[in-house]
C-alpha cells in the first residue's frame, strides 16, 4: 500500500482509496482476533457464520499476520544455554 501512495502522492482518489482499504484490513484482522471468542448462532444464522468464519480465514491480511507470527514464535536459529527446543 506504501508503494501505491508514493507513486501517485498527489491523487487523493488513490489516498482515499487506500484509507479504506487500511480500515477494511483492520476491520478483518480484529474481526479474526475475537472469533475465538464469539459464540455460534443456531439455526440459519450459525451457516452464516461459519460461512463467514471460513471466508475470514483465507483473507489475504490474515493469512500474512498469521504467518508473521509462525515466523516469531520459531525456534531462534540459536538456542541460549539451558534453552530446550520448543
Amino acid at each position: 500500500l506504501r508503494e501505491i501512495r508514493e507513486r501517485q502522492p498527489w491523487n487523493p482518489d488513490v489516498l482515499t482509496l487506500l484509507w479504506e482499504i487500511k480500515r477494511m484490513r483492520s476491520l478483518l484482522l480484529r474481526l479474526d482476533q475475537v472469533s475465538c471468542d464469539l459464540r455460534r448462532p443456531t439455526g440459519l444464522m450459525g451457516d452464516i457464520y461459519d460461512e463467514l468464519m471460513q471466508q475470514i480465514a483465507v483473507e489475504p491480511c490474515v493469512v500474512e499476520r498469521k504467518e508473521w507470527t509462525a515466523e516469531i514464535l520459531e525456534a531462534p536459529y540459536k538456542l541460549r544455554k539451558g534453552m530446550g527446543p520448543r
